[in-house]
């Protein structure tokens, strides 16, 4: 059974608290649990945390914003499976990160969004496996 019941108070207070390093905990859960909840058949998996690390110092950035839009489209491929709509894609995630950036709140938005996904995600798979 996938965990279900991911907040965002309690992501960012945790984030607070650890300088950064609960994200990297995030970071690899969510590739984890994105890879084994995809029920695309024959889906490349998402990298991982230290393919995240080294990618996204190698591009500069930008390696985040592919990986975090492959992540969201693997949680929406996952709430779809049992038909539902999901909360957010990648492309979603994509616009309110960027075009989101003039508003400021758009990327906070987005990651709420996200985790959100990433629960109804968790939920459909477990809903297919019990």
């Amino acid at each position: 059974m996938l965990k279900e019941n991911r907040g965002f108070i309690k992501y960012l207070l945790l984030c607070l608290i650890t300088l950064g390093i609960y994200n990297l905990y995030i970071v690899h859960q969510m590739a984890k649990e994105a890879n084994l909840a995809d029920p695309t058949p024959g889906a490349k998996n998402v990298g991982g945390l230290l393919f995240f690390i080294i990618f996204s110092v190698l591009t500069l950035g930008i390696y985040d914003l592919y990986w975090y839009y492959k992540v969201n489209e693997k949680f929406a491929a996952s709430v779809r499976a049992v038909n539902k709509k999901p909360r957010l894609t990648g492309g979603g995630w994509l616009l309110w990160t960027l075009i989101g950036s003039l508003i400021i709140i758009g990327p906070l938005v987005a990651f709420v969004k996200m985790i959100h996904n990433w629960n109804d995600s968790n939920a459909s798979y477990n809903a297919r496996h019990r």
